[in-house]
């Protein structure tokens, strides 16, 4: 037969000096002390939602119920007195804050809870209102008080939609307001000189104009983007080659450039161009200006 194994006494009470420190605590925490932690915890995240859930419950299990310091008296009657005093939304900023400092004091305040719902849900903060009446809700404030606190989430929520659709409408509203303005801006813009040439410049862009014939030699300016592009076309000996110039800028319906492409006769050479459109656009108009001072036109036809 077997001998059943007795541990040392030793053994055992070696075993029982490590597990007595936990067993005594849990057996001396008090719901107090429990509160007391729940509340630091709580101070140092604020917005844990579940923690104010368990002190609410943990609370409500308090025999007598937990007291409410004088601090947190101290700012639920300063809350209470800025909101009386608060008339538009923006103004119950303060009153929130007191609010929610007494509970952090004390979380378990019925009255507390639902005064914060109520200064959040005439903030227009809906959702944090919401959660504070639930909070509320949470303490079993009573049938009577329990059915009145449903009807203000009911309220709330009515009012959240109302909120929503106003500011979309809004949102709207602005964005018509926009489009009208931009309208209106882009209509005094094309009816301005400066509009009406870029509107003009969009039109003619990528248009070549052709001078009269000389001698087998085309003149040519073509229009590209906001450049013009002066040339030739050489039709000369069945060639029909085209040779560049010259670039510029178009400066408006009127350019002004020197020339760097010229041939001298006599002793005379162009110096400078005016470049000028028509009003449509199909015709333009080159005035040269010889070192001279005399002047000559040249008629460029659009080739359409």
């Amino acid at each position: 037969m077997e001998k059943s194994r007795i541990l040392p006494v030793q053994t055992i009470v070696a075993a029982l000096m490590l597990v007595w420190p936990s067993m005594a605590k849990a057996q001396t925490a008090s719901p107090q002390d429990t509160l007391n932690q729940y509340v630091s915890d709580l101070q140092r995240n604020p917005s844990d939602t579940a923690l104010r859930e368990n002190i609410i419950k943990l609370a409500q299990e308090m025999n007598p119920p937990p007291a409410v310091s004088e601090e947190a008296r101290r700012h639920y009657v300063m809350a209470k007195t800025l909101f009386d005093g608060a008339k538009k939304p923006d103004d119950f900023g303060d009153s929130i804050s007191e609010f929610k400092a007494a509970l952090l004091a004390a979380s378990w305040w019925p009255e507390a809870n639902r005064d914060l719902g109520l200064a959040l849900e005439a903030a227009q903060r809906f959702d944090d209102a919401i959660a504070y009446v639930k909070l509320y809700m949470a303490t079993n404030p009573g049938d009577e008080r329990l059915r009145a606190a449903q009807d203000e989430l009911y309220k709330i929520e009515a009012k959240k939609r109302l909120a929503a659709k106003a500011a979309q409408d809004a949102q709207l509203a602005a964005a018509e307001e926009a489009r009208v303005k931009a309208e209106q801006q882009r209509l005094a813009y094309e009816s301005s000189s400066e509009g009406k040439f870029e509107t003009l410049l969009r039109k003619i862009d990528g248009r070549r104009y052709t001078c009269y014939d000389f001698a087998g030699v085309y003149p040519i300016i073509d229009v590209r983007g906001a450049e013009f592009v002066f040339g030739v076309i050489d039709n000369r000996n069945g060639n029909h080659s085209y040779i560049e110039n010259q670039r510029e800028p178009i400066q408006g319906r009127e350019s002004r450039h020197r020339i760097s492409r010229f041939d001298v006769v006599d002793g005379i050479h162009p110096v400078g161009e005016t470049v000028t459109f028509s009003e449509d656009g199909d015709r333009i108009t080159l005035r040269t200006l010889q070192s001279n001072g005399a002047t000559s036109d040249e008629i460029y036809l659009w080739n359409k």
